[in-house]
């Protein structure tokens, strides 16, 4: 959920903005790392007004930003207040809505392939659905995954599909290096053998039905 923090500024702020900015925005820029703080800043002609937008299971994400950060506790900001944001339009959308008729760009699909046994698939599952795929999905870009298997020569082929908007989204989840595959101590500690690099399909047609 998307929340807007908004500041209205006390008559002198600008004035006395200097002594406190460097603390605020050290203060910003380690929520913005933590993935709290998406967008912020003042709006200008005229300055009286400054809009936070953070990202969280609760307003408590921008309030407790608010009640610590030094605009406030030093008296610049003459009172704030928090709104809860229902975002539907746009790439970071919590709550995408798309009419009828409007298909998504194609995208990208990459696939990763492990072996393990029948015993310790159920420790892999929980790790990947209780694990990876909800941290996944904090990313913009990402679209979905699917775990899949089969069985071959008394083991288990694992199959893992990721769907992404473009190859630039999937380097906040894999780094500069594309095309190596992550794999957390966790998984390794349960699998046989895996694939070092993923395989990336260009997605060029798709299609769904409605249940």
């Amino acid at each position: 959920m998307h929340y807007l923090l908004f500041y209205e500024v006390a008559d002198d702020y600008l004035a006395r903005r200097g002594e406190f900015r460097q603390a605020h925005l050290e203060k910003a820029w380690l929520a913005h790392e933590r993935g709290e703080l998406v967008l912020g800043g003042a709006l200008a002609d005229p300055v009286d007004t400054a809009v936070l937008m953070f990202k969280g299971d609760s307003p408590r994400v921008a309030e407790t930003f608010a009640e610590s950060d030094p605009y406030v506790t030093n008296g610049l900001i003459r009172r704030w207040r928090v709104r809860p944001w229902n975002t539907v339009v746009g790439e970071a959308a919590t709550m995408p809505i798309r009419p009828k008729g409007l298909a998504e760009k194609p995208g990208i699909l990459r696939v990763w392939k492990a072996r393990t046994t029948s015993g310790k698939l159920g420790a892999y599952a929980q790790h990947v659905t209780g694990k990876v795929f909800p941290a996944l999905s904090a990313i913009t870009g990402y679209r979905g995954a699917y775990l899949a298997k089969r069985t071959v020569g008394g083991l288990v082929e694992i199959v893992v599909l990721t769907l992404w908007e473009s190859i630039e989204t999937i380097r906040k989840f894999a780094g500069s290096e594309v095309e190596k595959a992550v794999v957390e101590p966790e998984a390794r500690a349960v699998l046989i053998d895996f694939d070092d690099t993923v395989t990336h399909y260009e997605i060029v047609k798709g299609t769904a039905v409605d249940s």
